[in-house]
């Protein structure tokens, strides 16, 4: 029962941590374009300012380029939010690699044992990765606790009254579901569902990925000879 409850959490988690990380790509797109066209906007229209210098039109351009460039100076905080929103996409997306296996993991040398040997290499690495995940999820923890006790503020979003806190929070949060994933992988470690950390293997990936270009560049040369 615990175990069906657990997946269902868990597919829900997977739907929102989807629609979070586009959620947040999406943002860091949209301030980051319109920070650039407010930047480079008014110079256009300041151009066409001193082409119609001292006239009614000269001043209506100067009004619109002055209106631009204060939309672009009141963006100033775009920077510091983009950076914010790319900090939050490498946490949540640390846990989601290692449950999509996403991760580069190199263990060529690894494949070549037999699998009660992997087994060994994988809950020793697997003791690793805990014990790295613990250590960062306690250290983050003081950390943003000690931006919550003196209240410090963001340099660019205290005008929106965000704290730090606010920000790092992310950090211990991202931490805690790294090692949850790691959890799930002991788990099917144990009951023997695989038998390695399940990590992307680039040398197989770049094996298969030689072997379709070759195949292209064969199929080519066959189209080729028959013309």
């Amino acid at each position: 029962m615990f175990i069906n409850a657990y997946r269902t959490m868990d597919r829900l988690w997977q739907k929102t941590e989807k629609f979070l990380i586009v959620f947040i790509l999406s943002a860091m797109t949209l301030v980051t374009f319109f920070y650039t066209m407010f930047n480079n906007l008014y110079v256009p229209f300041y151009g066409l300012g001193g082409w119609f210098v001292d006239t009614a039109a000269g001043d209506f351009f100067d009004a619109i380029g002055d209106f631009i460039m204060d939309t672009a100076t009141a963006f100033n905080w775009a920077n510091e939010f983009t950076a914010i929103c790319f900090a939050w996409l490498i946490f949540f997306c640390m846990s989601y690699g290692v449950r999509v296996g996403g991760h580069l993991g190199v263990d060529a040398l690894i494949k070549m044992f037999n699998t009660r040997t992997r087994r060994i290499l994988a809950f020793i690495g697997l003791t690793a990765c805990l014990l790295y995940g613990g250590i960062m999820l306690y250290a983050s923890l003081e950390w943003v606790h000690t931006f919550y006790k003196y209240g410090t503020l963001t340099n660019g979003l205290d005008r929106f009254g965000i704290a730090r806190w606010h920000v790092t929070i992310i950090v211990p949060i991202g931490f805690a579901l790294f090692i949850i994933r790691y959890l799930e992988i002991g788990y099917r470690l144990i009951t023997g569902q695989q038998y390695d950390l399940g990590l992307a293997n680039e040398a197989k990936d770049a094996v298969e990925e030689l072997a379709v270009h070759n195949q292209s560049d064969h199929h080519t040369d066959l189209v080729t000879e028959k013309k």
